[in-house]
């Protein structure tokens, strides 16, 4: 006799999880989507602070515009680098964070450990970086960027989020 009501109550047990379950995912949020691809091309020739000769421990800074495939200007980034290896006179790796701040506010988190090349000869060159999320459209976004670096100081960041 024990093994029916044991049986039953099992089965009680699941039909209440089951609906408990399907309750829950009625209710539930829908998940946000990733936000599209995004690319677009950093200008910082005329605002960024590249030393003379890079140096361990020393940094840099800068800003510039954002620009998308147009040319249209579509926000400000903001870059703040840190110098932990140099390789040569003109060749160094720095950790850089850098904010992309868009015209409408909403605002892009990339970070990157990038071999940054002083001598011209030595362009186009590729750095991978991370997305570290964002806000407004990139609020929790995450993914990756392909920072390809065209000449000194212009970079055309390609963005897939996940």
């Amino acid at each position: 006799m024990r093994g029916p009501a044991v049986k039953r109550r099992i089965a009680a047990t699941l039909a209440t999880a089951s609906l408990a379950g399907a309750i829950g995912l009625a209710g539930a949020a829908p998940a946000l989507a990733a936000p599209d691809p995004l690319s677009f091309t950093v200008d910082f020739t005329k605002n960024t602070s590249i030393p003379q000769v890079p140096n361990l421990g020393g940094g840099f800074a800068g800003n510039g515009p954002v620009f998308d495939d147009s040319g249209q200007r579509i926000g400000t980034v903001y870059d703040t680098c840190g110098i932990d290896a140099v390789k040569n006179f003109t060749s160094f790796e720095a950790l850089c964070q850098a904010y992309v701040v868009f015209n409408d506010g909403d605002r892009l988190d990339l970070s990157t450990q990038a071999n940054i090349e002083l001598n011209p000869l030595n362009y186009p060159y590729t750095i991978k970086g991370v997305v570290r999320g964002g806000t407004g459209w990139y609020a929790g976004a995450q993914g990756e960027a392909t920072i390809t670096a065209q000449k000194p100081g212009v970079y055309d960041v390609d963005v897939k989020f996940k």
